[in-house]
């Protein structure tokens, strides 16, 4: 099994090696560059606090937004949680020179990525409180995705993980709340 991963580490090095921005684009003045820079920023938990603070304002009085509310923050807070969790026990090193990296803590490992875990979320969610754009959440996965690995911040595997993690728990939550409303 230790070499089943190894070569699937290994791989996965290769192919985000490939992905990431050249050195010659990790300049300020370089559109790709600013292109990443905002993307990778989109997934921050900060972000997604807000957009939770807006639509709880926007959701008053309307009992069936709520519910959908409360189990997107349990979606995000069981997010949270099992990528500190995974985190702690795969401690995967980050990428490239660690350069981009806000701090130590259990964000200085890289697998599961938490951008990744949030987009899923979103995906899960994202009909229920955007019917109309639902169709601009993959758009918007696909960019955070992205950045995060043409920064060096994380490699491919590390992003489909917490894009599977907190897609997965999303799912699970939304099934089980509406049984609750059924």
């Amino acid at each position: 099994m230790s070499r089943l991963l190894d070569a699937l580490s290994g791989i996965d090095e290769v192919y985000s090696a490939r992905a990431a921005l050249r050195e010659d684009q990790m300049t300020k003045r370089h559109p790709l560059f600013w292109l990443a820079q905002i993307g990778a920023h989109l997934g921050d938990t900060v972000v997604w606090l807000l957009v939770t603070l807006l639509l709880w304002r926007k959701s008053e009085g309307d009992r069936e937004r709520r519910s959908a509310l409360i189990g997107w923050i349990i979606s995000l807070a069981s997010g949270v949680a099992s990528t500190m969790l995974v985190k702690q026990l795969v401690r995967r090193s980050r990428p490239g020179s660690g350069q981009f990296l806000y701090g130590g803590g259990v964000d200085k490992h890289s697998f599961p990525s938490g951008h990744g875990v949030r987009c899923g979320v979103i995906l899960a969610w994202a009909t229920a409180f955007w019917p109309g754009a639902g169709w601009l959440a993959p758009l918007l996965v696909v960019w955070i995705g992205w950045a995060r690995v043409a920064l060096n911040i994380h490699y491919i595997g590390d992003v489909a993980a917490g894009f599977i993690l907190g897609l997965g728990l999303s799912r699970i939550i939304r099934v089980r709340a509406g049984r609750r409303e059924g």
